[in-house]
């Protein structure tokens, strides 16, 4: 895992806090964590995540950002449309990275 999240996955921080009508700025570990705690269970949060989305894509309209993925090494940048939904593994991975969520052990095989 990244030490930062992907810009898919900032956006789907941003989705999270405004799911659960809180400002993602200015806040101590604390406060952080009391937020992750009061997450509702993943399913239901990737539910809330594309409903926040979807208010968003109509809000917006035609004034949407786009999304750079551009990392150290490429040769030329380039935009891709925002996205009409995350996946629930994005969600997963974003509250992971961003030190919200505790990763499962995996299974030896």
């Amino acid at each position: 895992m990244s030490a930062f999240p992907t810009a898919i996955q900032n956006t789907c921080l941003s989705l999270i806090f405004r799911a659960m009508k809180e400002c993602r700025n200015n806040r101590t570990y604390a406060e952080y964590m009391d937020i992750a705690a009061r997450l509702p269970a993943l399913k239901v949060l990737h539910f809330q995540v594309n409903e926040e989305l979807k208010k968003f894509r109509r809000t917006q309209g035609d004034q949407l950002p786009q999304i750079c993925r551009f990392k150290a090494g490429d040769k030329r940048i380039c935009y891709e449309p925002y996205p009409e939904s995350i996946s629930y593994e994005t969600v997963r991975d974003a509250l992971t990275v961003a030190g919200m969520r505790v990763p499962r052990r995996r299974r030896r095989h």
